[in-house]
């Protein structure tokens, strides 16, 4: 099922292909490169061997976490890159933000075990070409792949009929993300936090002093009015920047 659509604060409306994608610019190239990122190596390893079969397509990296998929982008330059919405240090909304920031011309397709509407909402506004749950993946990949080359979105069916449903209650009657009250360098550290990094590990990871880590720390635990590690961990589970491994 290819869908074209038009999505702003107003509803969805069919349309036209994506202006911002230019369908001739895929056939100049002899194939259409793709990184892709997900925690799990046999799910990378399962999308890897499903697509080989598609001479039309190629691989040129694969990675595990957000930090690692940016760093294959801004390398290779991919076409398009499928992304686990959950993975650690980044994850895959926070990534595909900084996706858009950077200019990188790189479509995303989402890759998610949840259709909760904070999911797709969050997804839609980090600009994501496709949202593809991953019990459907091996059915739809390719057809969503081919339809962001043509410059389509293109959405699993219980994504769209949510997104349907949220259209027809108004999405401006919907609260505002909370999460969006946080900068993108909190978003980040709130997520390593909920991992379970410390001050210092955070750091590390980000090139960052731990005094500076310190602050952040301070700040987005006064926006959110949480009092401890623990508590920022379960906002984490709530609002699904992290996942429950015990699930």
């Amino acid at each position: 099922m290819v869908l074209s659509l038009s999505i702003s604060g107003e509803g969805i409306e069919s349309g036209s292909p994506d202006s911002h994608d230019d369908p001739g610019e895929s056939s100049k190239k002899d194939k259409l490169t793709l990184v892709l990122a997900d925690d799990h190596t046999l799910v990378r390893q399962g999308m890897e061997t499903l697509l080989s079969g598609n001479e039309s397509l190629e691989i040129v990296g694969q990675a595990g976490d957000g930090y690692e998929a940016l760093d294959l982008i801004e390398e290779f330059e991919p076409d398009i890159a499928i992304i686990d919405i959950s993975m650690p240090r980044l994850n895959g909304l926070e990534a595909s933000r900084k996706i858009e920031e950077k200019g990188l011309d790189t479509d995303v397709i989402f890759l998610s075990m949840y259709d909760d509407e904070g999911y797709i909402r969050r997804a839609i506004k980090t600009g994501a070409s496709s949202y593809l749950l991953k019990e459907d993946a091996i059915d739809e990949l390719e057809e969503a792949i081919e339809s962001v080359k043509n410059g389509y979105y293109y959405m699993s069916p219980p994504i769209l009929t949510s997104l349907v449903e949220m259209t027809e209650r108004g999405l401006k009657a919907i609260e505002p993300d909370v999460l969006d009250q946080l900068t993108a360098r909190e978003r980040e550290i709130l997520q390593l936090i909920a991992e379970g990094n410390s001050n210092k590990e955070i750091a590390e990871i980000l090139s960052r002093s731990v005094e500076t880590v310190r602050t952040h720390r301070a700040n987005l635990m006064e926006k959110l009015d949480v009092h401890s590690a623990e508590e920022i961990r379960e906002f984490a589970l709530r609002e699904g920047v992290i996942k429950d491994e015990e699930k």
